[in-house]
């Protein structure tokens, strides 16, 4: 994967500040999205199964609110 200049600078900047090495917070940054993802994902899933409807159903516009979760 190769990073534009400008993004090498700020991936090389944050992860100084948190005291890793690029190649971990990548890492870490990359399994966290990915986690989130997952979660975000089971959590439709859940809601659509109790609402009776499918995860696109739920996601059309207008369906899910702020409150819904």
């Amino acid at each position: 994967m190769a990073f534009t200049p400008a993004e090498q600078e700020a991936i090389a900047a944050h992860s100084a500040a948190l005291g890793l090495s690029a190649d971990v917070y990548i890492r870490q940054t990359a399994a966290d999205r990915a986690l989130s993802w997952q979660r975000e994902q089971e959590t439709f899933h859940a809601m659509a199964q109790r609402r009776g409807c499918t995860v696109d159903e739920l996601v059309q516009r207008g369906t899910l609110t702020d409150n819904s979760l």
